[in-house]
């Protein structure tokens, strides 16, 4: 993995703990459609983003198992990034930041 700026990096973490944060309160996701997902959709169809089956695709080649939990967003300066919260085969839990215009990963927390 490249490495990436300490910024984008903070900034990315940033948005991860603010996203965990407010799930953790909130109504669950299978329950709710969130506006995030329309925009990425739209974004997609558009072509100024990786799709995310392209984006979990890597991320199963390099470690094997399963998506929980993907929300769309932004960093502070504005990249758009996916964050994948991803249960590894023998069961720790990784979340993965992904720059969402070209789908690589910029960042790997936990497991």
């Amino acid at each position: 993995m490249s490495r990436t700026s300490p910024n984008v990096c903070a900034r990315a973490a940033a948005l991860l703990a603010a996203v965990l944060l407010a799930g953790a309160s909130g109504p669950s996701t299978a329950q709710t459609r969130r506006p995030d997902q329309d925009r990425a959709r739209d974004a997609v169809r558009e072509g100024s983003l990786a799709p995310l089956s392209q984006v979990l695709a890597t991320i199963a080649s390099r470690t094997p198992g399963e998506q929980l939990d993907t929300r769309f967003g932004e960093t502070v300066d504005g990249r758009p990034v996916y964050l994948i919260t991803w249960r590894t085969s023998d069961n720790r839990v990784v979340v993965f930041v992904a720059d969402a215009r070209t789908g690589r990963i910029l960042e790997q927390r936990g497991g």
